[in-house]
């Protein structure tokens, strides 16, 4: 058995569906994308499973509609909040010098 192969967090598919619809792989690196799942899915449910087609049959088409709209806000809230932390950085940054 191995976790996150074999075991996995259900919610991180509904965000890698949402990063690929507003192109997020395309437009920002791997560090970016890494801060941006972690933050995100600490701000989601959590849903451990084996299988995605268990949860599938398992979840209620308004579960999967309210997930993904959960989804939607973590993710946009979570784009501003690392936005903000790197300009702030910066220019913490600037100030240094």
């Amino acid at each position: 058995m191995a976790l996150g192969i074999d075991v996995h967090n259900f919610t991180e598919k509904f965000v890698s569906e949402r990063f690929a619809q507003l192109d997020l792989y395309r437009r920002f690196d791997n560090e970016f994308l890494e801060d941006l799942a972690c933050i995100v899915l600490n701000k989601l449910p959590v849903h451990y499973i084996r299988y995605d087609v268990d949860m599938y049959n398992y979840m209620k088409d308004e579960d999967k509609v309210a997930l993904k709209q959960k989804v939607e806000k973590a993710v946009d809230e979570s784009i501003e909040f690392l936005f903000d932390e790197k300009r702030i950085k910066f220019t913490r940054d600037e100030q240094a010098e």
